[in-house]
């Protein structure tokens, strides 16, 4: 088993230009929708605005934990680093124990904290496959406070 590694990079505008010029646009889009508010909502998300993003990217809604979700989108590009759709699945599918720590590792501190983060790690997927992956979690809610969906965006590289 290959050793988790997670990067935390603490996010400013501009911020992550350096490591993954389409995620900091991303980032930009996020900070646009949250117009003076905490929080953007998913309804405040336009699915339209984002083709630059949109194989790249998943959204996961939360039911009070992180052990409780259900992936909402599931991009095509996510779809073929992962070798099926989880739209509408959760941590059910997730057979390997490192990626269920990874997941856990990676959004509990932005459903805990409400903001955003940037990750870059290295781990074997529930396939078997060892990636490397920058990843862009942007949390959502419907109250303004409340983490209740997390849109992440995505990109892989599959390591020899």
């Amino acid at each position: 088993m290959a050793k988790i590694e997670v990067k935390l990079f603490p996010l400013q505008p501009g911020s992550l230009e350096a490591y993954n010029p389409r995620l900091a646009r991303l980032h930009g889009y996020w900070i646009g929708k949250c117009a003076g508010r905490p929080l953007p909502s998913r309804a405040d998300i336009e699915p339209l605005e984002m083709k630059e993003w949109l194989g790249n990217l998943l959204l996961a809604e939360f039911f009070g934990g992180i052990e409780h979700y259900r992936v909402r989108l599931d991009g095509s590009n996510l779809i073929g680093f992962a070798g099926k759709d989880r739209t509408g699945k959760g941590s059910e599918v997730l057979t390997s124990e490192e990626e269920r720590k990874l997941i856990a590792a990676q959004y509990t501190p932005v459903l805990d904290t409400a903001q955003p983060a940037y990750f870059e790690t290295q781990f074997v997927n529930s396939e078997g496959r060892f990636l490397r992956e920058q990843k862009l979690l942007l949390p959502l809610s419907d109250d303004g406070s409340v983490v209740n969906m997390v849109l992440a965006g995505i990109y892989y590289r599959e390591q020899g």
